[in-house]
């Protein structure tokens, strides 16, 4: 069942890092070994991005995952912010993707 509140995905999800480069790009690749186990690669884009491009393109987002640290220097995006606290944790990253997405 779809819970009324749903809307439809935009296709792309962000993660984020203070320059884009470093940390993001772990979150990303962890992301992506998720989205291919459920079958989602095809469906979903995974960018990592910095702080400020984040800020500019989150309203083209399903969602935004970054630390916790950035998610405070973010703020109010206008779409859901996840915390990740391990980047490299497939089991975090399932369960924050089945919150967004209500699987």
């Amino acid at each position: 069942m779809v819970p009324a509140d749903a809307v439809a995905s935009k296709g792309l999800v962000l993660t984020v890092c203070g320059n884009g480069l470093g940390t993001s790009l772990f979150l990303k690749n962890t992301l992506e070994k998720v989205l291919e186990q459920w079958g989602w690669a095809p469906y979903l884009k995974v960018e990592a991005t910095d702080t400020i491009s984040a800020k500019g393109r989150a309203k083209e987002a399903d969602v935004v995952m970054t630390s916790a640290a950035i998610a405070q220097t973010l703020g109010d995006l206008g779409v859901p912010v996840e915390v990740i606290t391990d980047f490299t944790s497939t089991s975090e990253i399932d369960a924050a993707l089945r919150r967004i997405y209500a699987v």
